[in-house]
C-alpha cells in the first residue's frame, strides 16, 4: 500500500472500466503484507474472474508468492511473483514493482530482511505515540494483524477493533498519514537502488500507481537510464485525464504502459476488485519480453505457459 492510498481519490471516484477483456492484474496484496486475504483466499477470488495473469506484489515481501502458485494449481491462471518497494528521493516517494522476480534469491532475502526489520522498528514506535495520545492499541495486537510483514494498515486495523476510529481511511488522515502526528517514516532506498535490487534479483520495474510520485518528470529519467522498463497507466481508478498524463509519458520515455488494482482487500467503500479493470492483455507478455532481452534470455522466472 501506499503512504497514503485510502485517500488517493477525490470523494466518490469511480472505478474505470476498460473497453478490452480484463485479463491482467499486475499489482495485487496478501496478508504476506499489508492486505486481509491470505494468498489461497486472493487466488481463489481471482480464480472467479477473467484473470488470467497476476501478479502478486506485496510490500517488501515475496512469502505469499509460493502459496499463491500452489493454489494455482490446476488451472489456467499464471501467478508471477512480484514485489513493491517503497523507496523515496527528496521529498518524492516512489513505489516500484519488481515483476519476474526470482523470489527466493538470496540478495533479495537479505535485502528484504533488512526492511522487515526497518518496519517493524517504526510501527512500533508509531504504537508508542499513538499510546502516548490516548489511543490503547498494543504492539502484540498489531503483530498478530499482520502475520508477516508489518505495515501501516495493521494499525489502522487495531485501532478499528479498539473503536478509536470508525473507518481505516480515519485512521490515516488523523494519525498515521504521512502528515499525522503518530507518522514515523522508515528509511528507504533512493529509488535507482531499489530498481537495482529487482534487477539483481532477475526482474524488471515499474512505477506503481505514479500519482502518489511528486515531482514525476524528475523522478523518472534516473530510472529509465537505469533500466526501467514500465509504468502503470491503467492504475485503480485513473480516470481518461490521469492515463492520458501518464500514457504521454509512457510514450516520452519508451516504457510499457502497465497496471493493476493494486488490490488490498480492505472492504472501503468503492473498492476495486480484481478483474474490475486492468492494463491491455497483452501486457505481460510485452513485460516479460522486457525481462527476457534485459537479462539475456535468463529472467528471475520464467511463466510455465504464453503469456
Amino acid at each position: 500500500m501506499t503512504s497514503d492510498s485510502v485517500s488517493r481519490y477525490e470523494p466518490g471516484a469511480k472505478p474505470w472500466r476498460p473497453d478490452w477483456p480484463v485479463e491482467v492484474d499486475l499489482h495485487l496484496h496478501t496478508t504476506a503484507s499489508d492486505g486481509t486475504l491470505s494468498p489461497t483466499q486472493l487466488i481463489e477470488l481471482v480464480l472467479k474472474t477473467t484473470l488470467r495473469v497476476v501478479a502478486i506484489t506485496d510490500h517488501d515481501s515475496t512469502e505469499g508468492v509460493d502459496e499463491a502458485i500452489a493454489a494455482s494449481a490446476g488451472s489456467e491462471l499464471t501467478v508471477i511473483p512480484g514485489i513493491e518497494f517503497g523507496s523515496e528521493i527528496g521529498d518524492s516517494e516512489v513505489h516500484l514493482i519488481g515483476l519476474f522476480i526470482d523470489h527466493n534469491s538470496p540478495a533479495l532475502q537479505a535485502a528484504l530482511e533488512r526492511f522487515r526489520e526497518q518496519r517493524i522498528e517504526a510501527a512500533q514506535e508509531m504504537v508508542r505515540k499513538l499510546n502516548s495520545m490516548g489511543v490503547d492499541v498494543t504492539w502484540e495486537r498489531v503483530s498478530e494483524l499482520a502475520g508477516g510483514s508489518v505495515g501501516r494498515p495493521h494499525i489502522a486495523r487495531a485501532m478499528l477493533e479498539k473503536g478509536f476510529i470508525s473507518s481505516i481511511p480515519e485512521a490515516f488522515d488523523r494519525y498515521i498519514g504521512n502528515d499525522g502526528p503518530a507518522r514515523v517514516p522508515r528509511p528507504k532506498f533512493v529509488p535507482v537502488e531499489a530498481l537495482e535490487i529487482v534487477h539483481a534479483a532477475g526482474g524488471i520495474g515499474v512505477v506503481a500507481h505514479p500519482r502518489t510520485v511528486s515531482h514525476l518528470e524528475d523522478v523518472l529519467p534516473p530510472l529509465v537510464e537505469a533500466g526501467l522498463a514500465g509504468i502503470e497507466v491503467f492504475a485503480e481508478k485513473y480516470g481518461e485525464e490521469h492515463q492520458k498524463r501518464y500514457r504521454d509519458l509512457a510514450d516520452l520515455f519508451s516504457l510499457i504502459q502497465s497496471g493493476g488494482t493494486d488490490y488490498h482487500a480492505f472492504g472501503s467503500d468503492n473498492e476495486v476488485t480484481p478483474g474490475m479493470s486492468g492494463p491491455p492483455p497483452d501486457t505481460a507478455r510485452r513485460l516479460f519480453d522486457a525481462a527476457l532481452k534485459r537479462h539475456g534470455g535468463r529472467p528471475g522466472f520464467t511463466p510455465a505457459r504464453p503469456l
